[in-house]
């Protein structure tokens, strides 16, 4: 049945991709393909949780953006090789071209995951990119796009505002130990029956197999047949990357300026892409964070080098430094977050010390030594760790203390298990998930071991799509890659880089964050504006660009290497002038950019702590004045 479906599957592709004369196949598409986008006014609450930003609300009501802000629903097929079978939803917001006789199509947006939602970006690329404020070295160019093309965000299927999946399951996960410390056959089972149970519970949704990138990147390009475009234009960060060049390989055809930011091995499995990550995250955290940190040493006092701060963290006691490193992974995302993950550093290793000096105090009595430990000279750093030491003694105290877990995803959680182990084979046995967690913990203990874990090594049936085969007259590509990236990490970008003769990259040397466009210089920014406005591509296969410097620095130091919410982690956040409305709506646009862009890759991180929803936000960063 499967083999029959794929089949149906590709005579459709080529029938679509090349416009015949009218087939059984095609009649199936003409209702999706018939329909007329109608754009109207978006409801005020269409984003969701973000709607509730005021920052993003004064985003969406400014006169340069309200007047060009239009939602669309798309009917598209559930399944894409029985289109009869059932229609799915796919929605869609636009910022329109702001001058219409230059339009030159549309560019849509993914912030990645798989399991982001990318409704928000249109906006608030429009808003940052239009801003008379934005600092860009090519502000100019950026303003340009936004008016010669509409922007648009979309929900994938599975997500946001389009047909959501859910799965879950009555069942309760067992807690699972840290497998720096604990490689027993009993956490490997509890690791084993967590894989198993979202397995299943993912199974039981019909709607699960119908989630996946093939059936996106055929959403996509039915929407740019209803937009009247030629071409789609498309930025992708992270699993974005994935997505867009399916859909180049796909639609080479229908492939218009494509830029790709933050790279998995999208020419490889999903399996080795995440397999490159544990060794990516140490490296980051070793080779670029630690060193930054101990430059900061008389601020930090975490030590003189880089090497003195690494083992500060691997010499925390468990479960202190698994919670901890999953801690400063998600701090590794961002560059503009280094500061931070050095005073919450700090202020577990005094905890920690507290900790070993008290061996057996009660969790009260170490709540009243946690209160008046000192941190920090400075005043303001001193009380705000002296509120995360708090924080931090209660998930430790969980931690200690574990419970099973009720086996239930959100959408977004959801969308990503399905597409994860839909879109290509998971081949390892469960036993060498096990050998290579065994030595990921060893060798890369901040995120490293997890890998039994992994719903997709006991998925039924295996995939349910096919990877498309890179075409003959694949489309040109343009690559940005940072050189330190710790989710998609540049081994990866490098094999899609080499694996696709059409394929042009800007590498960023010693960047270390998480994806970067528009990164503000002219190196950077000016070829990918440069080619969205006109076409060009650079001249060479590989391209070099140098970093910004880290907060606090002067200038960028070469790497040697081979939401908000009350009650969270509050961190002392740098002094900032008073700015104008319109600079801190650029601003928080800025900062939403970067934060969707790391909640979506977040989702690549293995499963690092069993912590309760109630815990987990309590890990969230918030300003503390």
């Amino acid at each position: 049945m499967r083999k029959t479906a794929l089949a149906l599957l590709t005579l459709t592709t080529t029938l679509v991709a090349c416009n015949p004369p009218q087939t059984p196949e095609v009649d199936a598409l003409k209702p999706f393909t018939s329909q007329t986008l109608n754009w109207t006014t978006c409801d005020p609450t269409i984003l969701g949780m973000d709607s509730q930003s005021p920052d993003v609300q004064g985003i969406l009501n400014d006169p340069s953006i309200a007047g060009r802000l239009t939602c669309a629903d798309v009917r598209v097929p559930a399944n894409w090789s029985n289109p009869a079978a059932g229609t799915a939803s796919f929605a869609l917001i636009r910022v329109a071209a702001s001058d219409t006789a230059k339009r030159q199509g549309a560019i849509f947006f993914n912030p990645g995951g798989p399991g982001g939602d990318g409704l928000i970006f249109a906006p608030l690329f429009a808003y940052q990119w239009a801003s008379d404020w934005n600092p860009s070295e090519n502000a100019e160019q950026l303003k340009a796009m936004t008016q010669q093309y509409d922007l648009i965000g979309f929900s994938p299927r599975g997500v946001g505002a389009s047909s959501r999946l859910n799965c879950g399951t009555n069942e309760f996960a067992a807690p699972i130990n840290p497998p720096t410390t604990d490689q027993s056959d009993a956490n490997f089972e509890a690791m084993k029956r967590q894989g198993r149970l979202l397995a299943l519970a993912c199974q039981k949704n019909p709607l699960t197999p119908l989630i996946n990138t093939d059936a996106t990147a055929r959403d996509l390009n039915l929407a740019r047949q209803l937009m009247g475009d030629a071409k789609l234009n498309y930025i992708g960060y992270s699993y974005g990357t994935w997505l867009g060049s399916w859909y180049a390989k796909l639609f080479p055809q229908q492939t218009g300026r494509m830029l790709l930011d933050g790279n998995m091995s999208w020419n490889t499995t999903m399996e080795h892409a995440f397999g490159l990550q544990p060794a990516a995250f140490e490296r980051d955290f070793r080779d670029a964070l630690a060193p930054y940190l101990a430059r900061q040493n008389a601020t930090f006092g975490l030590g003189g080098t880089g090497a003195e701060v690494y083992a500060a963290q691997n010499g925390l006691a468990e479960p202190l430094r698994s919670v901890m490193g999953n801690i400063i992974a998600q701090f590794l995302y961002q560059r503009d977050a280094y500061h931070f993950a050095g005073e919450l550093l700090k202020t577990t290793v005094v905890l920690d010390a507290l900790i070993k000096a008290h061996p057996d105090a009660t969790s009260d009595e170490l709540m009243s030594l946690a209160a008046q430990a000192t941190y920090f000279d400075d005043p303001d750093m001193n009380a705000s760790a002296a509120q995360n030491a708090q924080i931090l003694l209660m998930i430790r105290e969980s931690e200690l203390n574990p419970a099973p877990s009720p086996v239930e995803l959100d959408a977004s959680s959801s969308t990503f298990t399905a597409i994860t182990c839909n879109d290509t084979p998971w081949t390892s046995t469960l036993e060498q998930a096990r050998a290579k967690g065994r030595q990921d913990a060893e060798h890369y203990p901040l995120v490293g071991g997890y890998d039994a874990a992994n719903p997709c090594y006991q998925w039924k049936g295996g995939p349910s799509v096919k990877q498309p085969a890179l075409p003959k007259n694949m489309p040109p590509i343009l690559m940005l890659q940072n050189e330190l990236d710790p989710a998609t990490p540049q081994e990866g970008a490098l094999e899609a880089l080499s694996s696709t003769p059409s394929a042009k990259m800007i590498l960023i040397d010693d960047e270390p964050q998480h994806a970067a466009f528009p990164y503000g210089t002219t190196c950077v920014d000016g070829p990918i504006t440069e080619y969205f406005l006109t076409g060009k591509l650079p001249s060479n296969k590989l391209n070099s660009c140098p970093a910004l410097p880290l907060w606090g620095e002067e200038k960028a130091v070469p790497v040697k290497t081979l939401t908000v919410k009350n009650g969270g982690l509050c961190i002392a956040q740098p002094t900032l002038s008073s700015q104008a409305l319109g600079e801190q709506r650029l601003t928080a646009a800025r900062n939403e950019t970067r934060h969707i862009i790391t909640q979506n890759a977040q989702r690549f991180l293995p499963t690092a702590l069993a912590l309760s929803p109630e815990l987990r936000a309590k890990l969230t960063v918030r300003d503390c004045q």
